[in-house]
């Protein structure tokens, strides 16, 4: 199921990204796959919030092809297509947000993804509605992004008893 995910979004950026400015959005794109691999290390050996479940690839090939492959195309497309009116900006957000909601829940009701340690669909909720943004946030300033995505992160650490 991740290489068909992997596949669509890969046909996704194929025909709605901006491949003739890639480059700009390049550094947002490894702020989204560096992300992912903070929480994957941060969580490896005891504390998952969430896991992505094996099919046929075993959890190191499903965890590459998401941070490496779905991550980063995803962020490229969001903001290859990002509005300039700002009245737009709401509604695209919300897109977004319905969207990976409920990508979640069909992976969740799956059993491709399974929530650990309290966390649930609503957090996932808000951690998506934090999630745009804060890819928007890296793209204009990207400074201001990583010192609030540190905050952020060890507020998940704090409200989650990681520490």
């Amino acid at each position: 199921m991740n290489c068909i995910i992997g596949i669509l979004v890969i046909v996704l950026a194929y025909f709605k990204g901006d491949w003739k400015n890639w480059e700009k959005y390049y550094p947002t794109m490894l702020y989204t796959s560096l992300s992912s691999f903070v929480y994957e290390f941060i969580s490896h050996s005891h504390f998952h919030l969430w896991e992505l479940e094996r099919g046929l690839l075993n959890l190191m090939g499903v965890h590459l092809i998401h941070n490496l492959i779905i991550n980063p195309l995803i962020c490229f497309v969001f903001l290859s297509n990002f509005p300039d009116q700002f009245r737009l900006r709401i509604a695209y957000y919300v897109k977004w947000v319905v969207l990976f909601l409920a990508a979640e829940w069909i992976a969740s009701h799956f059993r491709i993804l399974t929530y650990h340690n309290g966390w649930n669909l609503w957090w996932s909720f808000l951690f998506i509605v934090i999630m745009f943004p804060m890819i928007r946030l890296h793209y204009i300033h990207k400074l201001r992004a990583l010192i609030l995505s540190v905050i952020i992160s060890a507020s998940y650490l704090l409200l989650f008893d990681y520490l």
